[in-house]
Formats: structure tokens, sequence, C-alpha cells
């Protein structure tokens, strides 16, 4: 229950102290915890030491859940992207350079870890992140866009063109992760789609409509859920999770105070409101935003940053 509130009591505790923080060294939170994923993966991968996130597939370090940690490295990627070019005309030219290191370092940490999600959400990001500075940043003059281009096209294809014996291996072994689950699953593709998250539902919830009055109402609780329901003891579906655990009133209040956040996010339309957005989405399908101490963290520090800034991603 410490760690589900976590996100509740960071944002509370900003709340009050809002007018102490100022934006910038709010920021720079993000980007120490975005230097430590990035050293904390990348260290142990040079030195040759570490665990593999699945058995012939991806990488993560000491890291110990591996939606956790691709949690926070699209956290960290994310942020780091948009600060990269938001600050592309207030900074000298060897801090936007760390800063472009910074980035390729959270991207080669998702490509490392080996996930479908964490691959694919870089890919698309780098994607959104450019299209965005080259056709929607106005504070930015044609001259130096194109530059900025010439410059970006020219450290991706030496990137791809050095590293593409390390892409392909990577790659190679999501492909065949993926093929040996579709086959697991016997061409199943919800279940595949889902990773067996479905069955889990499925079972979790003929288990708990099962119960009394007070359980429907309450719900059994984590503790008891891990140790006696088997499949579905964690469905790793945050609202499911919500919904066994604590019950229909837990899960309207859960509900309440996101939607809460919600509305600030829409209000402030700002780079914690996307990130607010991203980590829902993924808490709702993958999972562990809300039930994680890693993920419960970052996603308090993302909704203590609603109440802090007020620039919306439209004036830059």
């Amino acid at each position: 229950m410490i760690k589900f509130f976590l996100w509740v009591l960071i944002p509370y505790y900003m709340y009050q102290r809002a007018d102490q923080w100022r934006a910038a060294s709010y920021e720079k939170i993000f980007l120490v915890i975005s230097t430590f994923f990035t050293f904390g993966l990348l260290i142990p991968y040079v030195l040759g030491i570490g665990n593999q996130t699945y058995e012939a597939a991806g990488y993560k370090a000491f890291f110990f859940a591996n939606n956790d940690t691709t949690i926070g490295f699209i956290v960290s990627a994310t942020f780091t992207g948009w600060y990269l070019f938001k600050q592309v005309k207030q900074t000298k030219l060897w801090t936007r350079i760390l800063l472009a290191l910074l980035y390729l370092g959270n991207l080669l940490g998702l490509l490392l870890l080996g996930t479908k999600t964490g691959i694919v959400y870089g890919a698309l990001l780098t994607i959104v992140l450019l299209i965005r500075f080259f056709f929607f940043q106005r504070s930015v003059g044609l001259v130096a866009k194109w530059g900025i281009g010439v410059a970006v096209i020219g450290i991706l294809s030496f990137i791809l063109l050095q590293g593409r014996a390390f892409i392909l291996e990577a790659v190679s072994g999501l492909l065949q992760r993926l093929i040996y689950f579709y086959n697991l699953y016997s061409g199943d593709l919800v279940r595949f789609i889902t990773s067996s998250r479905s069955t889990f539902l499925d079972t979790a919830f003929d288990t708990f409509t099962g119960g009394n009055l007070m359980t429907l109402l309450f719900g059994y609780g984590f503790d008891y859920r891990m140790a006696t329901w088997g499949v579905g003891g964690l469905v790793e579906m945050d609202f499911f999770d919500v919904l066994f655990s604590l019950g229909f009133v837990g899960l309207l209040v859960t509900l309440g105070l996101l939607i809460f956040f919600f509305l600030l996010a829409c209000k402030k339309r700002n780079i914690y409101s996307a990130l607010f957005v991203i980590l829902i989405v993924y808490g709702a399908f993958a999972g562990h935003v809300l039930f994680s101490a890693l993920s419960s963290t970052l996603f308090g520090l993302v909704c203590g940053g609603l109440f802090l800034q007020k620039e919306s991603l439209c004036e830059k």
C-alpha cells in the first residue's frame, strides 16, 4: 500500500511546496534520473556482467522487474528528448551534445531491454520529436533546422552503419522470443498480444466475482491474492489489479484521483501532461505503474510536475 500511494503522496508534497520549486531545478531531477538509468544499464553491459531480460533475448543489468525498467527508460527518453529540443537555442553547444548523447543512451537502453513496447516506443518517440522540432518549433530558424537536420541524419546513418550488427542481434533476439511465444500460445493472437494477461484476467475475474459483498466492495487485498489466487494473482493491468485488490470502492477512489490529474494535465498541456497520459496507457495494458515503487515514484514526480510548470507544449 505504501508503494501504491507514492504516486499520491509525492504530488501532494509538491503541491504544498510549489512556490519553493523552480521549473529548472525540477527538470534537473528527471535529467539526473535519466543519467542514472543509462549508466546503470550501460556500464554493466560494457563490463559483461548483469542479467538477461529473457533467457535468449534482452538485457537488464541489475534491474529487477522488466516492466519497471522499461517504464524508467520510457520516461527518461521522453523527457530527455523533449528537453534537448526545447533547449536547442538556450544552452551551449557542449550541453546540447551531452543531452543528445544521453538521449541516444536512453534509446540504446530500450533496445538492450529487448521489449517490443520499448523498442517500438523509442522509434516512434524519435519520429514524433523530429516532426515536432522541424514543423512546429517556431523559436528556431529555418537555416538552423536544416543544419540540425543534416547533423541528425548523419549521426543516425553513422550509428546504423557502425552498429548494424548489434542492432540486428538485438532485434533478432526479440523476433525469436516473439515467435517462441506465438508458437507457445498456439497462434492465439489475444494471448500473444496481451502476453497471457487475458488468461490471468479471466481467472482473476471469476475468482473475484465469486466472493461476497464485502470483497466486491473492498477487494481481497494484495497479499491474499498473491498467496492464494495462483494464475490471476497479478494480472499486470493496473486498473484490474486495483479492482481485485481494493474492490469497487478502491477503484472509484483511484479513478477519482486519476481523473483529477488528467483534468489538470489537459489544462496545463506540458511535458508532464504527455508523460501522464503515456504512463496511464502503459499501466492500463502492461501494468506496474501504480504498484511498483520505482514506477510509482516516477509517476508521482510526473503528477507533481503538473502543479509546478505552466508552460504549454504549443508555446515552444
